[in-house]
């Protein structure tokens, strides 16, 4: 085995407890929002914008995250967000209404992007673009496969215990991911920026990043991809528990079916990009995308609503997604190994908010049925697809 491979094993190792983060609190929440809006006394719609709230935390942590770990290091920052998703979980166990929710869901995502942003950043520390292309598919891999197992655990701790007790597991499983990283994260970071938090440098830097056609084309197709993704996420549940009435375990085990393509062409992705490079991946998972989007819409408008006709092409979509994701990450990094904190933080930050308010535009408009998550979904890939289409043969590759 080569120091390279070697190497890559074991920050994979390391990292992929900081996965879980983020799906536990958003995919495994799904089946929960109609027994938690029934116990809060409040709507669905209302604990769909909470829900939505920990994306607006996450896009907003991300922001200062990556200036903060270029200066005082990526270890540091990991801790302390591990330990605020902690914090946070144990107290949203015990809310008696939505509101309190609200402000604990906005710094639960707090929590959330400090990993978010740390394995990218870590990531791009320690490899080079085509190896950290590799990396980053596997890490996605994993994070493909907690929504499978999230909304089923989800499901179930919901019909048996109560939603309050996936915020226990939250909280629980983050710890023994702080110790993890405690005792095995060694400091990727090779050279601290003493500068990297004063506000001239650091607009000065954000500035560079996003007029970096390189980073910019892949942050625009990101966009795209990220409001069809928080389209699912937000919709599906509406409309399983909706139109289609089933309970929070069916929820659980229907969401989980639909995040088997997503993981399965995760595993693809990391198995044939570095043959078929980051664009063309791209490529083929954009369309995808916009295949699964534009079916669902045609459903959707000729009032078809069943198991097949919403689970089928949400499928596709994610699948598509699958693909674009780790390639779009790696691209969009692959010139800023100087500053790779602040880039993955810009990243990041324009993504999650880009999700967020799809989630929190659905929670308004939630009526039941597909059709809210349908125009997400196509608004979304298709934007993507044109993107690429329009900017993809001026990118750039150098190791």
């Amino acid at each position: 085995m080569t120091k390279t491979k070697a190497s890559s094993i074991r920050i994979l190792l390391t990292l992929s407890g900081l996965t879980f983060l983020g799906p536990f609190a958003l995919d495994a929440f799904l089946p929960a929002i109609k027994d938690a809006a029934q116990d809060l006394n409040t709507t669905e719609g209302q604990i769909m914008i909470s829900w939505g709230m920990l994306a607006v935390g996450s896009g907003l942590g991300q922001i200062f995250y990556g200036p903060i770990s270029d200066k005082v290091g990526r270890k540091p920052v990991i801790i302390f967000g591990l330990t605020l998703y902690i914090i946070t979980s144990a107290i949203s166990a015990t809310v008696t209404s939505v509101e309190p929710l609200f402000f604990l869901r906005f710094f639960q995502g707090l929590a959330v992007a400090s990993s978010m942003i740390m394995m990218r950043s870590v990531v791009r520390d320690l490899l080079n673009v085509k190896e950290g292309a590799k990396l980053f598919s596997n890490l996605f891999c994993i994070l493909a496969f907690m929504p499978i197992i999230g909304p089923v655990i989800g499901g179930y701790l919901t019909n048996q215990f109560g939603w309050e007790s996936l915020f226990i597991g939250m909280a629980l499983a983050s710890s023994i991911s702080l110790i993890i990283i405690i005792v095995f994260l060694d400091e990727s970071l090779p050279k601290k920026d003493k500068n990297a938090l004063r506000p001239k440098i650091l607009m000065d830097s954000f500035k560079e990043i996003i007029s970096d056609y390189n980073f910019l084309t892949f942050l625009l197709i990101g966009i795209g991809t990220y409001i069809g993704l928080f389209g699912v996420l937000a919709g599906i549940t509406t409309v399983l528990t909706g139109s289609l009435q089933q309970n929070a375990e069916m929820v659980g085990y229907y969401i989980s079916t639909v995040m088997v393509g997503h993981f399965v062409f995760a595993v693809l992705a990391g198995a044939i990009i570095q043959y078929l490079g980051i664009n063309r991946i791209i490529f083929i998972g954009t369309l995808t995308s916009l295949f699964g989007a534009t079916i669902l819409g045609w459903w959707a408008l000729n009032g078809t609503t069943t198991i097949y006709t919403v689970l089928i092409p949400t499928t596709i979509y994610l699948m598509g997604f699958a693909l674009t994701l780790p390639a779009m990450s790696a691209g969009a990094m692959s010139n800023f190994q100087h500053m790779s904190g602040r880039a993955s933080s810009l990243l990041g930050f324009i993504h999650q908010v880009a999700g967020a308010l799809t989630a929190i535009i659905i929670g308004f408009v939630v009526d039941g049925t597909q059709i809210p998550m349908a125009i997400a979904l196509f608004i979304g890939s298709l934007f993507a697809f044109l993107i690429y289409i329009i900017r993809i043969s001026k990118v750039r590759f150098e190791d």
